[in-house]
């Protein structure tokens, strides 16, 4: 999707995606992805994701990262939030506590530049990108991740021939295409959905299956990222 899609979904409130409650799969593996605690955690594409102040409630720096300034507006307004914003070329970065919204494109982010991350959370990320896309996201999401770090994915499948995404159907398989080389992958879960999103009956899907995965980047390559230890949530800007 260009990055003028989710801006303009944004600016005319189709949020159909945006979930009220924390996502379930991480309140029960939180611990999984973050086992020492105090870990930093990335979101790629976070919207206004009332996971990130969870999160930070846990005792985790938090960065988050959206093209839509938007959605990181109207976080920081429902959370009631102050917060100090500086530009941070090619982001512009609002800063609250322990928390970062970086406003910016996601695949701007430069292990090179920004440093890696310990832990990292995509809980609509990947299922937004279509398929020309993903091999670029998951090369990228690898990159930002610390040897040893882990990222915890939550994923969709259904037949593809019923409905045209986003967000879009990734088969377990391709996780492991995409990943496999580089990260251990392991199951922690999947379950049928589609009573709990009638909206997609209604585009017409008959089955919804969503599931979480545990990847954990391969150790005995060197981070990619400087390691500079700057900012409200302990990383480079």
């Amino acid at each position: 999707m260009d990055p003028a899609y989710w801006i303009e979904r944004w600016a005319g409130g189709r949020i159909g995606f945006h979930r009220t409650t924390v996502q379930p799969w991480l309140v029960e593996h939180a611990g999984r992805v973050a086992p020492l605690g105090g870990e930093c955690f990335l979101v790629p594409l976070c919207g206004k994701s009332v996971d990130l102040a969870w999160l930070e409630r846990r005792g985790h720096p938090v960065v988050g990262v959206d093209v839509a300034e938007r959605a990181l507006q109207e976080f920081l307004a429902e959370q009631g939030r102050p917060f100090a914003d500086h530009p941070a070329p090619p982001f512009h970065v609002f800063a609250s506590g322990r928390i970062e919204l970086w406003c910016g494109d996601f695949f701007a982010l430069d292990p090179l530049r920004h440093g890696t991350f310990p832990a990292l959370l995509d809980r609509a990320a990947l299922v937004s990108m279509p398929p020309e896309r993903r091999a670029a996201y998951a090369r990228r999401l690898v990159e930002l991740l610390d040897p040893g770090g882990r990222a915890l994915l939550i994923g969709l499948e259904y037949d593809a021939a019923r409905m045209a995404g986003p967000p879009f159907s990734v088969p377990r398989a391709e996780i492991e295409e995409r990943f496999g080389a580089d990260c251990r992958i392991e199951a922690l879960g999947a379950r049928p959905i589609l009573d709990e999103e009638p909206h997609f009956r209604a585009r017409g899907l008959d089955a919804l299956t969503e599931y979480a995965l545990l990847l954990t980047r391969r150790r005995g390559t060197p981070p990619r990222g400087d390691g500079a230890p700057v900012s409200a949530a302990g990383r480079a800007t």
